[in-house]
């Protein structure tokens, strides 16, 4: 078979509500990056440990403020460009709702797996900033240590770093929205 350009331009068409119908694949997660699919192996389970206990921990304080702390749930970023972070905090999310619009997203936090480093060092913070989400977080998986969360804030359009949470220093962080959280990466491992 012969592929034209008008072809591959079909193919790299697709929009975000192409992304909203698309039937979950077990095992992965599918997130759309520039008008194309972008098929991601599903996460390890400390990988997903690390998330529950996060969004977990992000829950217990953003709840009663009437927001949410949500895993893998889809963000609508910009047009063509759709990201699953690995837990977002957002506002209440409409029953039914196949994914959020990025005006709704306070944190978007990421966990770096082997497959992901650039994207989640890179890319997708890159995008979020650009989008107006007010922080990211990125943390930082090795191999037989417990995790390292990196906190970033939005300034002038860029993130800076705003903390480091390491082995045996737990930290308070405050949220976007005012509120603080007290981050213990040895908890996050347990």
């Amino acid at each position: 078979m012969i592929v034209t350009s008008a072809h591959k331009r079909r193919l790299a068409d697709f929009t975000l509500d192409d992304w909203d119908n698309l039937e979950p694949i077990e095992g992965q997660r599918v997130e759309l990056v520039d008008g194309l699919f972008r098929v991601n192996a599903a996460p390890t389970p400390w990988h997903q440990q690390v998330g529950d206990e996060l969004r977990t921990l992000l829950g217990l304080v953003v709840k009663p403020l009437g927001l949410r702390a949500i895993t893998a749930i889809a963000v609508r970023v910009r047009a063509g460009l759709g990201y699953i972070p690995d837990v977002v905090v957002c506002k209440r999310i409409a029953k039914g709702a196949t994914s959020v619009t990025v005006d709704t997203v306070f944190l978007a936090v990421e966990i770096v797996s082997p497959s992901s480093r650039k994207i989640d060092r890179f890319e997708k913070p890159a995008a979020y900033a650009a989008a107006g989400i007010p922080a990211y977080w990125r943390v930082e998986l090795v191999k037989n240590h417990p995790p390292t969360v990196h906190c970033y804030e939005l300034d002038n359009g860029i993130y800076v770093e705003t903390a480091t949470v390491e082995t045996g220093k737990p930290r308070q962080v405050v949220l976007p929205f005012g509120a603080k959280v007290t981050i213990d990466v040895d908890a996050l491992d347990e």
